[in-house]
């Protein structure tokens, strides 16, 4: 399970879960609508960290690279 921690535009903290990798990037690339220059407090996979610092707007390219890197993984 992947939980996305940000600051919403009144700086309230917000989470939102996804079930897996795939479930966060299709709503990254097609129907979440988080303003792209909202901060990323956090972004943690079973409770661990994965060292993303950044906003919204460049989250999808984050996850896109950790995507590749699984793939490249499980092929050797």
């Amino acid at each position: 399970m992947l939980r996305l921690t940000y600051q919403d535009a009144y700086k309230q903290t917000k989470s939102q879960e996804f079930e897996d990798l795939d479930a966060i990037l299709l709503a990254f690339s097609s129907c979440i609508t988080l303003p792209d220059y909202l901060k990323v407090l956090s972004l943690t996979e079973d409770e661990k960290d994965l060292g993303y610092t950044g906003s919204i707007g460049e989250l999808y390219s984050f996850l896109q690279t950790i995507n590749q890197e699984r793939r490249l993984k499980k092929t050797r």
